[in-house]
């Protein structure tokens, strides 16, 4: 976590290789939030990418739960 953190400070890029269902998908979303929450002016915007609608569509519900998102997005299909 605190490597993601710095590449959020850094601005720059960073990669995240986790086993399957080690909570890579809460980790980030988790520390995003906080961060945006912390710093609001310097992120703008969140950019998801994924292969699978059924993917975002957990991202979405992610959020929601930590309280990020309220209304109800729905992916285009």
């Amino acid at each position: 976590m605190l490597e993601l953190k710095r590449s959020l400070d850094a601005k720059g890029h960073g990669l995240l290789e986790m086993p399957s269902g080690t909570g890579k998908t809460l980790s980030l979303l988790s520390l995003i939030v906080a961060y945006h929450k912390a710093h609001p002016a310097e992120i703008t915007k969140l950019i998801y990418c994924s292969r699978t609608i059924p993917e975002i569509e957990k991202v979405l519900q992610e959020l929601r739960r930590l309280n990020y998102i309220e209304e109800q997005i729905t992916p285009s299909k």
